[in-house]
């Protein structure tokens, strides 16, 4: 473990040779990105119950015990700052490099946020056949279903990222402003549907109107076209009607779910949910000067750069490593499932802050396989590809994108693993359509990420 420890450490660069070799990149998006990542993640520690019997095991949530608390869900719930700094991030890349087809520049997204996917699923899969020869059905069934429920996030990403390419046409306020109150519009419509008609699978659509939101304020803000002002303005403007809803309208505080909800807010998104993204979105817009002021220490700027280095190893591990946590609290006699009195609360605190604080080794050692391109997966070649098979393999991919969703939300189960299948194939069908008809030979793939200086390849 040291020799590994030891290993990382070499090949990272000081916090002064960082921050020399980084002085032109917009830090502020990658702080943005790593802060909305380890604040989900300390929500997820905070917000977890667990019962067990020789039955099963319950999970359960804090906010249905403690209802009062369903009101910090509007500083826990930064989700919407991920879409808005990816796609910030992807639009300086998009304007720094020659045009590229949609689905080829959509399938160098995936290659990179799947990658670190395929293992972790190899994991997951591995550990479930383990617990089945066991015949330990109750580790089975946490693993099938809490082992891929946040994939979801995965899924919603990678549908949003489809629709970067379209979304920089916005070169200018009028465009922003426009193509947000188009989406806002359309969730409204989606939620006005739901809840009088009854149309109840008109939400899937919610799932694009409401994340598009960050995603389109996030290319606003790279191309420079939305102001601090306007930012603030949208803050107070749209707090103002997120509080409306909730007070005059069938929206409930939680904006995430919570057992016995009428209403879920998250699954799928509300319109409630798309006025806090703009809420946040703004917010980090006003407060730009002060950020860029905090990630220009240097010291600082190496871990946020060291954090996004590993951000979908943040992700996808922090739920099994909290799940050993609070497995181990169990052994010693520190049960989740005790009433939040003043020692539930310790130790709910000590257990989140251990999490992050063991969350750091994890990532210097699993990002190692985030970060190492596979062999066939990443290979890229030059070429000519043509608009049928670009347009064949964005709709591909955005199938694989709709199989993690459903992937997410019925667990490895039953038709769990038939949308498993359909996203492998999806993928392996997507890179295969990319290949130029017209080619030269094939590269080792080194980053998918954009040669801008704002946005280029960390030197980690």
């Amino acid at each position: 473990m040291t020799s590994t420890h030891t290993s990382v450490r070499r090949r990272l660069p000081s916090a002064a040779d960082l921050d020399a070799r980084t002085g032109d990149r917009d830090r502020v998006v990658d702080l943005i990105r790593i802060f909305s990542l380890v604040v989900v993640i300390a929500g997820h520690s905070l917000m977890l119950t667990v019962t067990a019997d020789d039955v099963a095991v319950h999970l359960g949530n804090l906010l249905a015990d403690v209802p009062v608390l369903q009101a910090a869900t509007w500083l826990l719930q930064v989700l919407p700052l991920f879409f808005f700094a990816g796609a910030a991030a992807a639009t300086f890349g998009l304007t720094s490099r020659p045009p590229q087809p949609p689905g080829h520049w959509l399938l160098t997204r995936a290659q990179r946020l799947l990658r670190p996917v395929f293992w972790y699923l190899l994991a997951v899969g591995a550990v479930l056949l383990v617990a089945h020869a066991a015949d330990a059905k109750v580790a089975a069934d946490l693993v099938a279903g809490l082992g891929v429920q946040l994939l979801w996030f995965l899924g919603a990403y990678l549908l949003v990222l489809a629709i970067v390419p379209l979304l920089q046409r916005i070169t200018t306020t009028m465009h922003a402003v426009g193509a947000v109150a188009v989406a806002w519009a359309a969730t409204a419509g989606i939620d006005g549907a739901r809840l009088t008609l009854g149309w109840e699978a008109l939400g899937a659509a919610a799932f694009v109107t409401v994340w598009v939101i960050p995603a389109i304020i996030g290319v606003a803000y790279a191309r420079g076209v939305v102001s601090p002002v306007l930012g603030a303005g949208a803050v107070v403007s749209f707090l103002l009607v997120d509080i409306a809803l909730v007070a005059f309208g069938p929206y409930e505080v939680s904006l995430v779910t919570v057992p016995g909800q009428s209403l879920s807010n998250m699954n799928p998104p509300t319109l409630l949910l798309a006025g806090h993204a703009i809420v946040l979105c703004g917010l980090a817009i006003a407060l730009r000067t002060h950020l860029a002021r905090v990630v220009a220490r240097p010291r600082v700027w190496w871990w946020v750069a060291l954090g996004n280095r590993g951000a979908m190893t943040l992700y996808l591990w922090h739920l099994p490593v909290l799940a050993l946590l609070i497995g181990g609290g169990e052994l010693l006699g520190w049960s989740r499932d005790r009433s939040p009195d003043g020692m539930y609360a310790a130790l709910i605190g000590s257990q989140t802050v251990l999490l992050l604080a063991l969350m750091v080794p994890v990532v210097a050692l699993l990002a190692q396989l985030e970060n190492r391109p596979l062999r066939w997966w990443d290979a890229t070649a030059a070429g000519h590809r043509g608009r049928a098979r670009d347009a064949a393999v964005l709709v591909t991919l955005v199938v694989v994108a709709v199989a993690i969703l459903m992937t997410a939300r019925t667990g490895l189960v039953g038709d769990g693993w038939s949308w498993v299948m359909v996203a492998v194939v999806g993928a392996v069908v997507a890179r295969t359509l990319d290949e130029p008809s017209t080619a030269v030979p094939h590269r080792r793939q080194r980053s998918t990420c954009a040669a801008s200086p704002k946005s280029a390849r960390l030197p980690l």
